[in-house]
């Protein structure tokens, strides 16, 4: 019961913003001006096509940026996986098992990770930032070279040594993957179209939130004894209600949105978790046969 009042009170903080406590009140201030006894502006309207009309392209936004989001954990799971082939590599194939190449190794991995956490999160990406990237990775391609004879190969093409490089290859391919992903955007005509349609439609269908007060009549009488029907002057609960509700609904979907567009800068709830996706990566060192009693000394420092 708990856990489930924390998930709905987290739910009603998502969507009870700023930005929409501002949209809620100006369409409430809108629906007022157009209350019987203001403007007295009403009319009626088929709310399926409304709630399509609006509703539909913001899901559809959602679901782009949510399968943008899938397609980078994807890439980014085929780069981290070969990373760690990489230096297990350089961990297992040396002759004579000093450890020297995988730690160089291992500082050379996390300088090209490094790089690219830095181009996928910054918001000041340029060239210099993709070229960073492909240094650290010529830098790498020179140490596998390097690392040939100690793996007993005579050339880096030899045999084993081949397989390394496809695996750098897979990793330079995951990046551009990515890479592809964090420079495009959804449809940007789309996006555009969606924030005026949030920002516009709750505010322009004031008229409509009033019609619902034209069924809001209540039946007495004058001093006369004569009959009249009263409706709400201004407005009604269930022209409010209606107005308060769509405007959350299609702001709550806006931020989702939002949120999705970008994965990379860690904000957001459903952002990439870089903290998780380096958890290993910044350990390279600490597996193999004696890994728990390393990653337990560690653990104690």
């Amino acid at each position: 019961l708990v856990e489930n009042c924390s998930t709905f009170w987290q739910g009603v903080r998502f969507a009870v913003t700023p930005h929409a406590t501002l949209m809620v009140f100006l369409t409430c201030i809108l629906t007022l001006a157009c209350s019987k006894a203001v403007l007295d502006f009403s009319f009626d309207t088929s709310m399926g096509i409304v709630a399509v009309g609006t509703v539909f392209p913001l899901v559809f936004s959602v679901q782009s940026g949510f399968a943008r989001r899938e397609r980078a954990l994807g890439e980014l799971a085929g780069l981290k996986a070969s990373a760690i082939t990489v230096y297990l590599m350089f961990k297992t194939w040396e002759k004579e098992a000093t450890g020297k190449w995988a730690a160089e190794a291992e500082q050379l991995i996390g300088r090209v990770l490094d790089d690219i956490e830095w181009y996928l999160r910054t918001s000041k990406r340029n060239e210099n930032t993709g070229n960073a990237v492909y240094d650290s990775f010529s830098h790498l391609a020179t140490k596998m070279a390097e690392f040939a004879p100690a793996a007993g190969f005579a050339r880096p093409g030899d045999g084993g040594m081949s397989r390394m490089s496809q695996y750098l290859r897979t990793m330079m391919q995951n990046f551009e993957g990515v890479r592809a992903i964090r420079d495009s955007e959804t449809p940007v005509g789309l996006r555009l179209f969606c924030f005026a349609l949030i920002h516009s439609a709750p505010i322009m269908l004031a008229p409509y939130w009033n019609h619902f007060c034209q069924e809001d009549k209540v039946k007495t009488e004058d001093i006369l004894g004569t009959t009249i029907e009263l409706s709400g002057r201004f407005g009604c609960q269930a022209g409010y209600y209606m107005a308060v509700a769509y405007t959350l609904i299609v702001v709550a979907l806006y931020r989702v949105q939002v949120e999705l567009e970008d994965p990379f800068d860690g904000n957001g709830a459903d952002d990439i978790k870089w903290e998780i996706w380096r958890a290993q990566l910044d350990q390279l060192g600490n597996y193999g046969a004696d890994g728990p009693e390393k990653r337990a000394e560690n653990s104690r420092r």
